[in-house]
């Protein structure tokens, strides 16, 4: 006997049911632990160290199993960030799937950065400050010339990552949508973007775990909804972490973050 074909019906009650289980998770989430200095890391876990300037980038290749730490020390206002699978570089990080699959815009420690292939790229294992922009996109030089006027010399996120996705043989075509670290982006009472003042805090910090072998490009230019005009440098950390166990909280969170860490299971197999 054949099993039975779904029903429209049973489509929408797990769609109800999903949208359920990704609340119950978002909501048991925290946004953010308080504020203090980084855990310590071993001398031989940290694979690389760096300084990325006011208005400048940095772009490297980040391997499954290490994680990035970005340390924001002078609590810079924005630190946008496009990641890449480094064997097939079609594949990049999909913020709207990322959005839908997790039920939320405020991603946050325990919550995963999806490729537009459904896959996991990265895990957030640490968060201390709670607010990383998905829907803005990356600052370009109309927004920052609206915004302070016609100075040439002003870079922006837009043209910094085109330039590091050609130090990987990549060009503009392969530059989407990126997501902002430390970027306090809500919705006012009509609906309008905002900037949180003072949401961001010297000290805080964000661990990223790559799931798989990435290319990464990260843009220090301040967020074109902030009212800072100027970037603050950002240190940051490539170190090596745990293996992502049965029972990670970033793996067991809801079925379709299950789904996400399998889809990327089954592809890292046939290497």
């Amino acid at each position: 006997m054949s099993p039975k074909e779904p029903t429209p019906d049973d489509y929408r009650q797990r769609y109800f049911a999903l949208k359920s289980q990704a609340q119950k998770a978002n909501a048991a989430c925290p946004s953010a632990r308080p504020i203090g200095n980084p855990k310590t890391l071993a001398a031989e876990q940290v694979a690389f160290e760096d300084v990325i300037p006011p208005g400048w980038y940095w772009t490297g290749r980040i391997a499954r199993g290490q994680s990035l730490r970005l340390i924001n020390e002078q609590a810079t206002q924005g630190v946008a960030g496009l990641f890449w699978n480094a064997r097939d570089t079609s594949e990049r990080f999909n913020p709207g799937d990322t959005v839908k699959v997790q039920w939320t815009a405020r991603i946050s420690r325990g919550h995963l950065l999806l490729s537009d292939m459904g896959r996991v790229i990265v895990s957030i294992t640490e968060d201390t400050c709670g607010y990383n922009d998905l829907i803005t996109n990356a600052t370009t030089r109309a927004a920052f010339t609206r915004k302070y006027g016609n100075d040439v010399y002003r870079r922006n996120s837009h043209e910094n990552f085109i330039l590091a996705a050609g130090k990987h043989g990549m060009t503009v075509r392969d530059v989407g949508p990126c997501v902002s670290f430390f970027a306090p982006v809500v919705t006012d009472d009509a609906g309008h973007f905002a900037w949180k003042d003072d949401a961001v805090q010297p000290g805080a910090y964000i661990d990223l775990r790559a799931e798989m072998d990435l290319i990464v490009a990260l843009s220090n230019c301040p967020h074109f909804l902030s009212p800072a005009r100027e970037a603050q440098p950002v240190r940051f950390q490539i170190w090596k972490s745990s293996a992502v166990a049965a029972d990670d909280p970033c793996r067991t969170a809801t079925g379709e973050a299950e789904r996400a860490f399998e889809n990327t299971d089954t592809y890292l197999a046939q290497y």
